[in-house]
């Protein structure tokens, strides 16, 4: 074996698969969204057939955040309607004996953050960057943390205005904005938060609106040891936090591309 992420994918996929049906109310496929902490599902028709995909971007752009109450918790309000309207027809799909390092590679080159094992058949599986970032932290890996960093990155603090943050990603849509507390970072705003507060008072603070699923550690730690603590406190985000600053920020899809480039 040429690495240890030349085995097929099927020795990665999560299977089964959670799905939903075309039919399905927006309202019913959001419930199910939270009930099983995914962020996509595959879409089946009445023959089970794998025709489409729906994501929680695609919740986003279909509904609008509200306030549920006095405290100003907010809930997303959706539309009277299905998921086939709302779902990406085109589904990203591969054989179960394709080598996980091909699928990185693939996810890379087309920004994917999933794909489906499916072979002239039913659903098998999927494998996204999750079992990749779960890859890594598997492997015997000692590539600095710091090597497969985006340096495409702006720091705002927590009290500062939402428009703030949304200024900073319209004028370079590319990054991410890092949002710092008293000491250390506490949250990311990206493109899925500015779709989710596109109707918000621009002058809320943008720790209300921020993934707060992130993890600071120094940019010398090997990726498979920080990638080991990102599963097992489920970050979304990994931020290399260096003197009290923020130098970068590696996502999921930094994780991929070490399993796609790795030797």
């Amino acid at each position: 074996m040429k690495n240890e992420f030349e085995g097929p994918v099927s020795e990665w996929m999560v299977s089964p698969v959670f799905t939903t049906r075309e039919e399905t109310l927006l309202t019913e496929a959001a419930q199910r969204f939270d009930e099983l902490g995914v962020s996509a599902l595959p879409v089946l028709d009445q023959s089970s057939r794998l025709i489409g995909v729906l994501s929680r971007d695609d919740l986003s752009r279909a509904g609008r955040m509200v306030a549920r109450n006095e405290e100003g918790e907010r809930h997303l309000r959706l539309p009277v309607a299905r998921v086939r309207e709302f779902m990406h027809t085109r589904v990203p799909v591969i054989r179960r004996d394709l080598a996980l390092a091909a699928c990185a590679r693939r996810m890379l080159n087309q920004d994917l953050r999933r794909l489906y094992v499916a072979e002239d058949g039913p659903l098998e599986g999927v494998i996204s960057t999750r079992e990749m970032l779960h890859a890594v932290a598997n492997s015997q890996l000692e590539t600095a943390l710091e090597t497969i960093a985006d340096r495409s990155i702006s720091v705002i603090s927590g009290s500062d205005p939402l428009s703030v943050a949304m200024l900073k990603l319209r004028a370079s849509p590319g990054m991410t904005v890092v949002v710092m507390g008293s000491t250390a970072p506490v949250g990311v705003f990206a493109h899925q938060e500015a779709t989710t507060s596109r109707e918000a008072d621009p002058a809320e603070p943008v720790e209300l609106w921020m993934d707060p699923n992130v993890l600071a550690l120094p940019g010398e730690l090997p990726a498979r040891r920080a990638a080991q603590r990102a599963h097992e406190l489920q970050a979304r985000y990994v931020i290399i936090y260096e003197g009290q600053s923020a130098r970068g920020i590696v996502s999921g899809l930094g994780f991929t591309e070490l399993v796609a480039t790795s030797d």
